[in-house]
């Protein structure tokens, strides 16, 4: 957009400060013209010949006496918003003075080191931390003159228009702005230190603020350098732009993803790998360095402890100060332990980050500990199970509930010799599913039911069917032990654990937390678990009948069931219930049935709810005080409040002088496994080995039985 200008030339200034004796004549000025532009523009119109002769620019502003001179692109930005805001034709007319270039004098500019964009491109590593090598320029130019244009000074890396006479913030933002600047227009340049004028900029009276000196935007890059190669898009830039998408660490983010953007935002191809690289600096830039987080450990353990007075914290280190293990049992959930059953659910999962350990926790409700460990090996599961049976002892009929690892079943054996543990029937279906592949789709109902059974009959009933199907089901069955994975053969009553889901729940809600430092890692299982224990708390609190909701639902459940039963009582306590033609006997005073639900679930069943019924009995009285509110009420007793600022932390020096040093093994370079190392057991099974459908033998034992029956296995 241009706009017309009253030029006022051969004239004077009196002491007023205003131009007299003055001629007139227009010209038309461009808004993003440059001040080198006007003084050619202004010097044809008026034919002055700038060889021999210069030319002064000056305008007068209302209520200021002196006039504003006009000397580089900054001030003439300022005119032509000046411009804009006024554009009636006669205002702000420009004052031009022509001086004889003989009779100028005055000093050469102060100059440091001035930097140069040059055209002629080589061979570049994306990876170099390209760093702009602006330096300062001792500058006679006042700087108030900026101060009273502050909208004028450029703060945003988004600048489209690059020109001289600009005014940045910082080098930084200038040193972004040239990177983009160079993207979009599909140049490349190299910083040196020069006198060249291609582009110099520098900082203003010693300050912060940078200032374009020269630039110029004819750019002769052979079309190779514009199609096959953009120096500019480095790792540190594409890291500026994709910062916000990564403040979230629950964001899926991958080097794919960020190529797309490059490419939809940039128009740049960049390589996956700097695409990861960038990924990485954002990474480190916004929760430090992996290494650093292990310095905070002992800071952090310190806090816990003293904001969680009773609880049990425990850290490892090797005799060179390297991190080994750390366990974690806040008091509030050793406190909770006393009043849930006393099921435990362990269980381990790998950490993600720079500095690959394994995360394991042991579970009842919600949360009881949890801690890091370098592998799920027997040393490091036997510390863990002892510092779980300092902070929590033992207990009348706990059990502990796992997958088939054979260090956790080694480490339970040795801590907990009196204390059975009981394998996971997910896993163990796993097991069979891999194991025995043809017959899978007919055991799966059949097995899950055979788990839950409650009577002897209908167990033997069910492993007769899985014996029609497939034989060795039966034997795998029977080797792992009826007691592991069984609810009737179990020697304590294990409810409805059967499956370690409670912590498989935990794994998944921190599957995105796995991948942060350890030290931030920490904290988010320990806000998980708080957030978990107040709205748990909260819905105990807020239950208004007899039973909590899922126990409640149940009880309504099996009442409903007992609408046509009929009971024939025996004495006061023992009964007998008809239940479409098959006879239940009840005992009250054992709290005992033949269906066995009674006594293992601990809740009246549909037998026993018949029998209150016709005794007009509360059936409450018959349940477990597991399932009452008050008792889910005392189990979240404990708040878990949180932690002061670290900023707020009172440390010792004893502790804050700790050493704490990450592990000597830390990630492998490339891409991170999606599959976990198989054990030395399963890597000793026999591969390939064909079985047949029928007898279940392998092919080379069978191989004259296949050819009687006309085929190959």
């Amino acid at each position: 957009m241009a706009s017309l200008t009253v030029l006022s030339h051969s004239g004077k200034w009196n002491d007023e400060g205003n131009c007299i004796d003055f001629s007139i004549e227009g010209i038309l000025i461009k808004e993003y013209a440059s001040f080198n532009d006007l003084v050619v523009s202004i010097s044809n119109q008026l034919g002055i010949d700038l060889s021999s002769k210069t030319i002064k620019i000056q305008y007068k502003v209302e209520g200021n006496c002196t006039p504003m001179e006009i000397h580089n692109d900054m001030g003439y930005r300022v005119y032509v918003e000046l411009k804009k805001e006024n554009k009636e034709f006669g205002m702000y007319p420009l004052c031009i003075t022509t001086i004889e270039k003989d009779l100028i004098s005055g000093g050469s500019l102060n100059q440091g080191d001035i930097v140069q964009i040059d055209e002629g491109v080589q061979r570049y590593d994306s990876d170099t931390d390209d760093t702009l090598a602006l330096d300062f320029v001792n500058s006679r130019e006042a700087i108030g003159v900026f101060e009273l244009h502050k909208d004028l000074i450029i703060s945003k890396t988004n600048q489209k228009e690059v020109m001289a006479g600009q005014v940045y913030k910082d080098k930084a933002t200038l040193k972004e702005v040239m990177e983009n600047y160079a993207i979009a227009q599909r140049f490349q340049f190299r910083v040196d230190r020069s006198n060249a004028v291609r582009f110099k900029a520098s900082s203003i009276n010693k300050s912060e603020l940078f200032k374009v000196r020269e630039f110029n935007d004819n750019h002769t890059c052979p079309l190779k350098d514009k199609v096959y190669e953009q120096r500019q898009a480095s790792s540190s830039l594409i890291g500026g732009m994709i910062r916000p998408k990564l403040t979230n660490h629950k964001r899926k983010y991958t080097p794919r993803d960020i190529i797309d953007d490059v490419k939809s935002d940039l128009g740049v191809d960049v390589s996956y790998m700097l695409a990861w690289r960038a990924k990485e600096k954002v990474m480190n830039f916004l929760r430090g360095e992996p290494a650093d987080s292990y310095k905070k450990l002992p800071g952090y353990l310190y806090t816990l402890d003293m904001t969680y007075p009773g609880s049990h914290i425990r850290m490892v280190k090797s005799p060179k100060n390297e991190f080994m293990y750390v366990y974690i049992s806040l008091n509030a959930f050793i406190r909770g332990f006393d009043h849930c059953r006393p099921i435990v659910v362990v269980d381990g999962n790998h950490l993600k980050s720079y500095y690959t350990r394994t995360f394991v926790s042991a579970s009842t409700l919600d949360g009881a500990a949890y801690g890091v460990i370098d592998s799920e090996n027997d040393v490091a599961w036997t510390w863990f199970f002892e510092q779980f049976k300092i902070a929590y002892d033992e207990r009348e009929n706990m059990c502990i509930v796992s997958d088939r690892n054979e260090s956790i079943i080694k480490s339970v054996s040795r801590v907990y010799p009196d204390i059975p543990h009981f394998s996971c029937i997910w896993h163990l279906w796993n097991n069979i599913y891999k194991k025995f592949k043809k017959s899978h789709a007919k055991l799966s109902e059949i097995y899950f039911s055979m788990a839950k059974a409650y009577t002897q009959a209908e167990f033997d009933n069910l492993m007769e069917k899985v014996e029609k199907v497939d034989i060795r089901v039966k034997e795998y069955l029977e080797l792992a032990g009826y007691e592991k994975w069984t609810r009737l053969y179990a020697p304590v009553n294990r409810g409805w654990t059967m499956t370690s889901n409670i912590a498989e729940s935990i794994n998944a809600a921190l599957v995105s937390a796995r991948e942060l430092p350890i030290y931030d890692f920490l904290e988010k299982v320990r806000k998980m678990f708080g957030r978990w224990n107040c709205s748990n708390r909260k819905e105990a609190t807020q239950t208004y009948t007899t039973l909590g909701k899922k126990y409640q639902e149940m009880l309504t459940l099996n009442e409903e069931m007992s609408t046509r039963m009929t009971v024939v009582p025996s004495t006061e306590y023992l009964h007998t219930v008809n239940d479409g033609g098959r006879n239940y006997t009840v005992c009250l005073l054992e709290r005992k049935c033949v269906c066995g639900r009674f006594q293992v679930d601990e809740l009246p069943c549909p037998h026993t709810w018949s029998v209150l019924k016709s005794k007009f009995l509360m059936p409450e009285e018959y349940c477990s005080n597991y399932y009452k509110p008050n008792t889910i009420v005392m189990t979240y007793d404990l708040q878990v409040y949180p932690l002061p600022d670290r900023n707020d932390w009172n440390i010792p020096e004893h502790v804050t002088e700790e050493v704490v040093l990450p592990p000597k093994w830390k990630r492998p370079l490339g891409r991170p496994k999606k599959k976990r190392d198989k054990t030395l057991s399963e890597l000793l099974q026999p591969k390939n080995q064909h079985s047949c459908s029928i007898c279940g033998q392998v092919a080379s034992i069978l191989s004259s039985f296949n050819n009687q029956k006309g085929g190959w296995l």
